[in-house]
């Protein structure tokens, strides 16, 4: 049945015989490094913790070939834990393996695998099969959980993921998350960019910029203000998720404008 579309976050922990190989490997490499599956972090000595995955993969390319299977991955964490998942790799049999980029938090790695090597039961999992009447945005997988991204359009569909053993925990009709800028927030942002207003250390003054602009600095601030919302908030959500799921995945609101509330502030 068809169903005003939706963004929905489905999550599935992870159990014996539900794992795909980069959930394994990322086991694997915190066995080894001898760390948990998370760890907290914070700014200051008394400041709150903020618990997050010791490593996170998210899907960024999947092709099926004749014979395997490529998939590209982003990886981040714990760089101890990155680097007991480079000899976790070398040595899993059957498993080849590229690294194309790498810093200190995080690497883009590129797996050539055995199509019945990606997920151990191939019924379940999305990038196998999507439920019909939704579309797979993005997959995020720590040693815990897989994360999927998907916009759902039939109704049958969020039963389907259910069916599967997924939790939906979140959702919202397409139409109330705007993550996109109105043109006046769109060139404060990019003029506020291109004066030097976010570098560091700062070139222009809000107060200055506004007077290149010609418009005051408290109409300046409010357009930035809107849109580094809209923007930190699509990061959030799309780069990480996984931050949300242990502690404000309920909590905090995706920015909403119904369509009789859309205005070009």
């Amino acid at each position: 049945m068809p169903t005003d579309p939706l963004l929905v976050f489905a999550l599935r922990y992870s159990s014996e015989g539900h794992t795909c190989i980069a959930q394994e490997l990322i086991q694997k490499a915190e066995k080894l490094c001898n760390m948990g599956s998370l760890v907290g972090c914070k700014l200051g000595e008394s400041g709150r913790e903020l618990l997050r995955p010791v490593l996170a993969a998210k899907l960024l390319y999947a092709s099926n070939h004749e014979d395997n299977l490529e998939v590209w991955l982003r990886v981040s964490g714990e760089p101890q834990a990155l680097q007991a998942l480079e000899t976790v790799m070398k040595r899993e049999k059957g498993v080849s393996f590229q690294i194309v980029s790498e810093n200190k938090y995080s690497i883009i790695v590129r797996l050539i695998l055995p199509k019945d090597r990606w997920c151990s039961n191939c019924q379940w999992c999305l990038l196998a099969r999507a439920p019909p009447g939704s579309m797979l945005k993005s997959v995020l997988m720590t040693s815990d959980f897989m994360l999927v991204e998907l916009i759902v359009a039939k109704t049958q569909a969020l039963k389907t993921l259910e069916s599967r053993g997924f939790e939906i925990v979140y959702s919202a009709r397409v139409e109330e998350i705007d993550f996109a800028l109105t043109a006046k927030q769109e060139l404060a942002l990019v003029l506020a960019y291109l004066y030097g207003y976010y570098s560091h250390p700062r070139k222009i003054s809000i107060k200055e910029l506004a007077a290149k602009l010609r418009i005051s600095s408290s109409a300046l601030a409010e357009l930035l203000r809107k849109a580094e919302l809209k923007v930190i908030t699509r990061y959030v959500m799309e780069e990480l998720p996984h931050y949300l799921i242990h502690q404000v995945m309920y909590a905090i609101p995706l920015p909403r404008e119904g369509r009789s509330g859309r205005t070009q502030s």
